[in-house]
């Protein structure tokens, strides 16, 4: 039997899955965070969240020390061919022997994931935001994922930070009333004054601006005027990274399949309802489907694909029901 292995590592946590070479997941595991490989100390905190993460996986898998026939990493921050992509390739190699390793950044395997590596489009909205493509003759891009500083527009950082602005503008009455100017204080535990001296001394991090994305969100499907117009901005800035990489690849008949992968759109209609009317404006041929698999499930799936293994209808569905499975495994 054949084994793989997948793992999405990023700025909160690590994941790893181990599947066999049929498609069946037989385990999981999690660890910290594993970005930030050239920070110091970051060799060794990648070392141990990676490795921490496999050996659950193989523990969950009743396995011990194995070798596997491809192993695919989607990490945060690190692309393939970079500093960082070596830097880490070393880490992994001390952790693990596979004939073939693919290093690559996150986003790839989040739409391997949610497209089952068919074509389409998927665009992320969590902390950050991204939009990724792959066409039908195999032809790749991108657009965003520029940071909180440069990008990130319509991401939960985005609506989080939009939010305290027109709390704090509605304040000082240079702005328009909103409810957010009471409901964002006690989702974050502080006066709204106080967020930005705390941000700025770096008390307060970007995830916990994110965070406030749900109190925009939610006073959004209350009625809020001010929040609704953040949400339908969100939703603009989405559809454009997603119009953009539609228009630099190819798609024959015309129609691309556009999977919504993040926090962000946990919330539901009030987040979809304006991004598919704004995808209607900018590309017309957009279909919103809901994404079929975890990115890390992604990352077994382009890890099959690296050993040439195909991606049967059979190979899919028992990587579905053993995902789900091993997933909710105690």
């Amino acid at each position: 039997m054949g084994y793989f292995l997948g793992v999405d590592g990023g700025a909160s946590s690590t994941t790893c899955a181990v599947c066999s070479d049929d498609g069946a997941v037989l385990g999981i595991g999690r660890g910290n965070a594993s970005n930030h490989i050239l920070a110091p100390g970051g060799r060794e905190r990648a070392r141990a969240a990676v490795g921490g993460a496999i050996e659950a996986a193989l523990r969950a898998a009743g396995l011990g020390t194995i070798e596997y026939r491809a192993a695919q990493f989607g990490m945060t921050g690190i692309v393939a061919g970079t500093e960082r992509a070596q830097a880490f390739a070393e880490v992994v190699a001390d952790l693990l022997r596979a004939e073939t390793v693919v290093i690559n950044e996150d986003s790839w395997i989040a739409l391997a994931g949610a497209l089952a590596c068919g074509p389409g489009v998927m665009v992320i909205a969590g902390t950050g935001s991204v939009a990724v493509g792959l066409d039908p003759d195999g032809r790749a891009d991108r657009a965003g994922g520029w940071g909180y500083i440069f990008g990130d527009d319509g991401s939960a950082f985005a609506l989080g930070r939009g939010g305290v602005h027109a709390a704090l503008h509605a304040r000082d009455g240079s702005g328009p009333d909103t409810i957010l100017v009471e409901r964002i204080p006690p989702a974050i535990g502080m006066d709204l004054t106080a967020i930005t001296w705390e941000f700025y001394q770096g008390h307060l991090n970007r995830a916990a601006i994110a965070r406030l994305a749900t109190v925009v969100t939610e006073s959004a499907a209350a009625g809020d005027p001010v929040a609704r117009r953040l949400v339908a901005d969100a939703a603009a800035a989405l559809a454009n990274l997603v119009g953009a990489v539609i228009r630099r690849l190819h798609w024959p008949d015309g129609a691309t399949a556009v999977a919504p992968v993040g926090g962000v759109f946990d919330a539901g209609s009030i987040v979809l309802r304006p991004l598919r009317a704004a995808l209607a404006a900018r590309a017309p041929g957009a279909v919103l489907v809901p994404p079929r698999y975890d990115p890390v499930a992604g990352a077994l799936l382009l890890a099959l694909r690296a050993a040439g293994v195909p991606h049967t209808p059979e190979r899919l569905a028992l990587l579905a029901a053993t995902w789900d499975l091993q997933a909710t495994a105690p």
